[in-house]
């Protein structure tokens, strides 16, 4: 089932980057330009799992609980420290070293975008790979957000390639791109988790708290999909936008 859903992962996302390279205009990345950022995609899960790790750790040490008597915040703060926040710093920290490395080649802030696709399309693959062993349901919900990582990474490069965009031509703030940046992936990560994955409601022995949850994530996996579909549509159709946003 793991390798299934890797290789369901790798076709469709495969095919979703690939269109986005296609689309720069007037001259596409280079070849590894395409690639490294993948790689170092992969490699950001694993830090990812460290960062969770260092974060649990240190709770433990200081005493600090997630406990709480309303079922949603719990279920939102237990998403935020094991997934939203550590998951998408990690997808950050590789986007910069990807930035670094090809900053003298970057155009445009439509480069950015496509390194923010390249990260969580990397991320996405072995995520796949380690958590697609959960049974068909969970398969189903995974394949429904299957884009979920990469659009968090092409929204946090989309601000990051505008701030720079705006230090270069000095119109609009650095500072509020680079917030929104981190910001926004990690919202909407968090929440979507806090009703799928850390949703407390759902295992409640209590019949109506279990409708309630289940009716969260349904509606949860509802919402994320459609911000798939509505990103990547609108990155398509302002994709030449973005390639004039240019850093020369």
């Amino acid at each position: 089932m793991a390798v299934i859903q890797l290789i369901i992962a790798l076709v469709i996302l495969g095919i979703i980057y690939r269109r986005m390279i296609k689309r720069e205009v007037p001259e596409q990345i280079s070849g590894l330009q395409g690639i490294i950022p993948v790689g170092l995609g992969v490699a950001s899960l694993p830090v990812s799992f460290y960062l969770f790790l260092g974060i649990g750790n240190i709770m433990l040490a200081s005493g600090a609980s997630l406990k709480t008597s309303v079922p949603v915040i719990q279920s939102i703060l237990r998403a935020f420290f094991s997934a939203g926040f550590p998951e998408e710093i990690a997808k950050l920290i590789f986007m910069i070293i990807a930035i670094l490395i090809f900053r003298s080649k970057i155009r445009n802030v439509y480069e950015y975008i496509l390194i923010g696709a390249a990260v969580g399309f990397g991320f996405t693959l072995l995520e796949e790979f380690f958590y697609g062993s959960g049974g068909l349901s969970t398969m189903i919900v995974r394949l429904i957000c299957i884009a979920a990582h990469m659009v968090f990474g092409m929204i946090m490069a989309k601000h990051l390639g505008l701030a720079r965009y705006n230090r270069k031509t000095g119109n609009g703030s650095a500072a509020k791109e680079y917030i929104l940046a981190v910001l926004i992936p990690i919202i909407i990560h968090t929440l979507y988790d806090a009703f799928i994955a850390t949703n407390v409601m759902m295992g409640s022995e209590n019949g109506t708290s279990q409708m309630i949850g289940m009716g969260l994530a349904i509606a949860a996996t509802v919402v994320l999909f459609i911000i798939q579909i509505r990103v990547i549509v609108q990155f398509k159709k302002n994709a030449e936008k973005y390639c004039s946003m240019t850093f020369a």
